[in-house]
């Protein structure tokens, strides 16, 4: 309720209070028009109403024989004139006044006995004034004066205490729980100090309890105390509120402290559980309920009541006086209680009641403790688990090591038998070692998981691919499964290198999924975890073999942010290849270059030029030299790459394939065919015997073979070529791979260039399937596009020719050759067009562009002078290039 409506509710019951209860709603009817304000009303009025029982008749004796008050607003009283009527009751009319002598300026209070007194009447309010005269505290109400009027009604100066009801003031300022509580001690803390002036009050209600602007309560109205032990007092003529009054005081038997206990357990009630709290007249003779089941369900703190609180009012508010608490400072020690999370003496709890209570008042210090208890526990469980582990990891390496240990007594003498005379190679080791694994170790299969991840990781480097997949699968599926943090490590670590060797194949599919296994294996890990930042990198591979250059960078940028947050610069390098290839094939050679001349030269300085790392950057920086024209640098590269590579892998080695590979593409773009041959047939015959006719290598060494056949003229060797590679590469990594697709494309551009008509559905079947999963800008787009412009050109459909021509021409930046050929592929669109003049400008462009990137003399470049020189003679009748 607000202020207002409380006002209204207050000057209603003034108005009805003194009528015949038959006769309120009727005269609040007349008076106002608001149901709530009328509702409010009667709940006090039937609050503030009981039966007094014996005292009733003393009471409507003095009511009969009282008269009007003659005083009024602006009448003066001694040194006050009365200024404004602020609440009258059973006993008398409360005025606001002020000094009117002019002597000092000064509010107060003051309370004038209605109608004429009797002499007990009088002998009360005497005794009330000598009772507030005693009483000096904060929160008790001040008497200044007394005296009698000239009508000889004796009256009251009190203190003047602007606030509202205690109710009221909780209610408007929406006080929480505690700030409840804390208000109610103050309120103890005041009856406690007129108790120990052997003073009661009697009449504890939140009316009487005002609470001013600062917070402070005051106390109101001792005008129906007694003193204690005053026997002789007329308990007939108490008055009280009986919904808030003890039994004992209703009817007339003697009062003492537990009597204002009782009345304080009936405030406490209504501030806890709110407007359900309230007492009504009908409670008069009933103990003070339990809080929480008076709250409304909705309640703020309704489940906060249950327990201390509940316990504390129903002591407080028991029936029995004996029952109660023995005094006001106990009651109020057990809010204190409640409130600093102490055990409540109301509540007489057991033992893990008063523990509960000590955590929650220490739960600081008890959570610290257990903190350390779990720290502790866990530092001892660590130490064993470390243990355990240190011990099954030094067994496990014992039986790993003993277990090599007689793999090599293979190159003991005394062990040769009749080979006494011969070498034993480390292959013939590791190869007695792998067919003994599985028939003769007796071990765990974690011990044979290991094993077989070490000899894998030996074929691995040995180049062995054939040999290492399976051990290191099987290695890395054991691992997973025998769980623990080294194991899940070392599984990981194999699923990576598994998936760069599936990247390696183009089964980027299987890789990815490999690499993804690796990371989740590991789980969440630190920002500069080295392992996650290889599975990152093994999912890059796989991306790239897939063609899916975006995703791929991305996932590259992802390892390079964990190695550079370990300041691992090997690992730096090795990623920041792999960007420096990616870029590459997605045809940025300004980013490709970029990346090689950072990682390159770390490599070099770190490791030096024998190493793996610095020879497989210096590999991929020479192919993006190579795309980007500069042939003779590329090749120098790759013949020196080639001559470290026995000495660092082992002559039967695919690195040693792959060098010889890269090497005869490079001399077959530079014109230079029967360089390339041996280098060709190197590679065939090392792939054939490492990887198998059916492996993904063997094909690209195979395509590289139809390459050379079509620059030395040999179409039917190209084209069976050709043929092999494709079945082999659709056989190992599928028909729709983008690498078949690839080959299928070659294929068909064969065919159609000597005019067999089945090399059309190759290339449309490859174009649909391979030129939307790849970027416009890449090599291989670009390459794809011209390559059905010259199939278009050779199917007279000029204007679809030069329409692709027009959508590649400004892509042309990043690859020199895409460039020639461009210029070449214009120039034949214009000898079809029977456009000499344009045809010899071409042809003249596409030479210009030729003998820098090719050389003067090589076979390309002299390809093309002859085509120019052949329109010019078709143009001009004959004039020709010196």
């Amino acid at each position: 309720m607000d202020r207002e409506s409380w006002q209204q509710v207050r000057e209603l019951f003034d108005a009805v209070c003194e009528l015949e209860p038959s006769r309120w709603r009727t005269e609040l009817t007349r008076l106002s028009a608001d149901p709530q304000v009328i509702a409010e009303t009667l709940e006090l009025l039937q609050a503030q109403t009981c039966d007094l029982g014996r005292a009733r008749d003393p009471i409507e004796k003095m009511f009969a024989a009282a008269v009007p008050s003659e005083l009024s607003e602006g009448d003066v009283i001694g040194p006050w004139r009365l200024c404004l009527r602020l609440a009258s009751g059973g006993m008398g009319i409360v005025f606001r006044a002020e000094r009117a002598d002019g002597l000092y300026a000064q509010d107060v209070a003051i309370k004038v006995l209605q109608g004429q007194p009797g002499a007990r009447v009088a002998e009360r309010l005497a005794a009330e004034r000598r009772i507030l005269a005693s009483l000096q505290h904060p929160n008790i109400a001040r008497l200044y004066d007394g005296g009698t009027t000239p009508g000889g009604q004796p009256y009251l100066v009190m203190e003047y205490v602007p606030g509202e009801p205690l109710d009221v003031y909780c209610t408007r300022r929406q006080l929480d729980l505690r700030q409840r509580l804390q208000l109610f001690l103050q309120v103890c803390n005041a009856v406690q100090a007129a108790h120990a002036r052997l003073v009661l009050h009697c009449d504890l209600k939140p009316s009487n309890i005002l609470v001013r602007e600062d917070g402070e309560p005051v106390l109101l109205d001792f005008g129906v105390s007694r003193l204690l032990g005053d026997e002789g007092g007329d308990a007939g003529a108490q008055f009280f509120t009986a919904a808030y009054a003890a039994p004992e005081l209703q009817s007339g038997r003697e009062v003492g402290v537990s009597s204002d206990v009782f009345s304080l357990a009936a405030v406490l009630s209504e501030l806890l559980a709110g407007k359900g709290g309230r007492r009504g007249a009908s409670d008069h003779q009933a103990a003070v309920a339990a809080p929480s089941g008076l709250a409304k369900a909705d309640f703020r703190w309704a489940r906060a009541l249950r327990g201390d609180l509940d316990a504390i009012v129903v002591r407080a508010g028991a029936l029995s006086p004996g029952q109660r608490y023995p005094s006001v400072e106990a009651l109020a020690a057990d809010v204190r209680s409640y409130l600093q999370h102490r055990p409540v003496q109301a509540r007489n709890g057991s033992r893990f009641y008063r523990g509960g209570r000590w955590l929650r008042r220490n739960w600081k210090g008890a959570g610290l403790l257990l903190l350390a208890l779990l720290f502790a526990a866990w530092f001892v469980w660590r130490l064993a688990a470390e243990r355990a582990a240190a011990e099954r990891e030094a067994k496990v390496a014992e039986q790993v090591s003993g277990f090599l240990v007689e793999m090599f007594q293979a190159a003991d003498p005394r062990e040769k038998g009749v080979r006494g005379g011969e070498d034993i190679s480390a292959r013939e080791v590791l190869d007695r070692a792998a067919s003994r694994i599985d028939k003769e170790l007796d071990a765990s299969a974690e011990v044979q998981a290991r094993l077989k991840g070490v000899i894998g990781l030996a074929y691995r480097n040995a180049g062995d691919l054939r040999r290492a997949d399976p051990m290191m699968l099987q290695a890395a599926e054991a691992l997973a499964a025998a769980g623990g943090e080294r194991n899940l490590d070392e599984a990981a670590r194999l699923f990576n290198l598994l998936a760069g060797t599936y990247a390696n194949n183009r089964n980027g599919t299987e890789g990815a999924a490999m690499a993804r296994r690796a990371l989740a294996l590991l789980g969440k890990q630190p920002a500069d975890s080295f392992r996650v930042a290889q599975s990152y990198n093994s999912l890059g591979l796989s991306l790239l073999s897939e063609q899916r250059y975006d995703d791929a960078e991305h996932a590259f940028k992802q390892a390079l942010l964990r190695h550079q947050a370990g300041k691992r610069e090997q690992y730096i390098g090795v990623t920041l290849d792999n960007l420096g290839m990616t870029y590459r094939r997605k045809g940025d050679l300004v980013a490709s270059t970029a990346a090689f001349d950072q990682s390159t030269p770390l490599f070099l300085r770190i490791l030096g030029e024998s190493s793996y790392d610095y020879w497989a950057s210096n590999t991929e920086r020479a192919l993006m030299v190579m795309d980007r024209g500069d042939l003779d640098e590329a090749i120098a590269t790759f013949e020196a790459n080639l001559a470290r590579a026995p000495a660092i892998f082992g002559e039967r080695s695919v690195y040693v394939v792959s060098e010889n590979n890269r090497l005869a593409l490079a001399l077959i773009r530079k014109g230079e065919p029967e360089r390339a041959r041996p280098h060709v047939e190197a590679a065939l015959r090392l792939s054939a015997q490492v990887l198998g006719k059916d492996s993904y290598n063997y094909s690209v060494v195979t395509e590289t073979a139809a390459l050379l056949a079509q620059a030395q003229g040999d179409m039917p060797a190209a084209e069976s070529a050709y043929r092999q590679a494709l079945a082999i590469r659709a056989a190992a990594i599928g028909r729709d791979h983008p690498d078949s697709l690839d080959l299928e494309f070659q294929l068909g551009l064969l065919l159609a260039r000597q005019g067999d008509d089945a090399g059309d559905a190759m290339l449309q079947r490859a174009r649909d399937l391979w030129l939307p999963r790849i970027p416009a800008g890449s090599a291989n787009a670009i390459r794809l596009q011209q390559g059905w412009a010259e199939w278009l050109i050779s199917k007279q459909r000029l204007d679809a020719a030069a329409q692709v021509l027009d959508s590649v021409q400004s892509l042309l930046s990043g690859s020199p050759y895409a460039a020639v050929h461009q210029q070449v592929l214009r120039a034949r669109l214009a000898e079809r067009r029977g456009k000499g003049e344009e045809a010899v400008r071409y042809w003249q462009a596409a030479v210009a562009a030729a003998e820098p990137l090719y050389g003067r003399q090589s076979a390309v470049t002299t390809q093309w002078r002859n085509a120019l020189q052949a329109a010019q003679h078709a143009t001009h009748g004959g004039a020709a290039l010196p």
